[in-house]
């Protein structure tokens, strides 16, 4: 009998267990003194600690091609249940940018943590030219209040490095997964420890509203953009975030 109810106690346990967020980070880069990824998931972790709806679990990532890729798969690897998200923090410039999209190019300026260096070369021999991530973010783009989100970069191009690189392949080999990623301001902006607070408030918001709405493959062609917009016509916010995303079909400054 002590048994059975041991085994139904865990049943139990089991069944009420909080669904995991994986919250993924990299270290810091090009002899920076710290990867303000990290800054912003250790500050989530305490923040979100005991939050009723989900457990945080962080991955720490180093910032190498194609390694960081291997290390998120583990952490995803060691998790009993698929995550209900697995999201993504890198660096990139000095704004909050949320990514829609990998892209299958890698190019650098200097060599990644380990010296590798890529010359304008295909993340993957066959692969498509890019994917779309899978996660709710235009839902999550409507949890900020109207000022926030006049402050977020809406991207279509998650640049050309070790983030883009870990985005596409990930996107790529788990496309059943909820995944997405979103660039939080770099360690050397100005004005740093108020936007980092903005970023934490930011993702306060963002990763509880992912985990009420299902996933959502993200539209990144300009038409398929175009249709979802005209289709919220009676939504403010979320055709206010279609009227921003750009498909990676449209012009921009890259060269892919």
């Amino acid at each position: 009998m002590k048994w059975m109810t041991v085994f139904a106690l865990l049943m139990s346990l089991n069944l009420w267990a909080r669904p995991v967020v994986l919250l993924s980070y990299f270290d810091a880069f090009d002899k920076a003194p710290f990867n303000n990824s990290e800054r912003v998931a250790l500050a989530l972790n305490e923040k979100l600690k005991n939050h009723p709806e989900f457990e945080l679990k962080l991955c720490a990532l180093s910032t190498v091609f194609d390694k960081s890729f291997a290390q998120l798969e583990n952490c995803l690897k060691n998790e009993s249940q698929a995550p209900a998200l697995v999201l993504g923090l890198g660096e990139a410039n000095c704004n909050f940018k949320i990514e829609i999209a990998g892209r299958n190019f890698d190019k650098t300026k200097g060599p990644d943590n380990e010296g590798n260096e890529r010359k304008s070369t295909k993340i993957l021999a066959e692969g498509e030219a890019a994917v779309a991530l899978n996660y709710p973010l235009d839902k999550m783009y409507c949890s900020l209040d109207q000022k926030n989100r006049a402050l977020v970069e809406v991207s279509n191009n998650a640049g050309t490095f070790v983030c883009n690189n870990l985005a596409y392949q990930f996107a790529h080999y788990y496309p059943e997964e909820t995944f997405g990623f979103i660039h939080v301001p770099s360690h050397n902006c100005k004005d740093l420890p108020a936007k980092t607070e903005v970023a934490i408030a930011n993702l306060s918001n963002m990763i509880p509203e992912a985990i009420n709405h299902a996933p959502k493959l993200l539209p990144i062609y300009k038409n398929e953009i175009k249709t979802l917009r005209k289709s919220y016509e009676n939504d403010a916010c979320l055709n206010e975030f279609y009227k921003r995303v750009k498909g990676i079909d449209e012009k921009g400054p890259w060269p892919f």
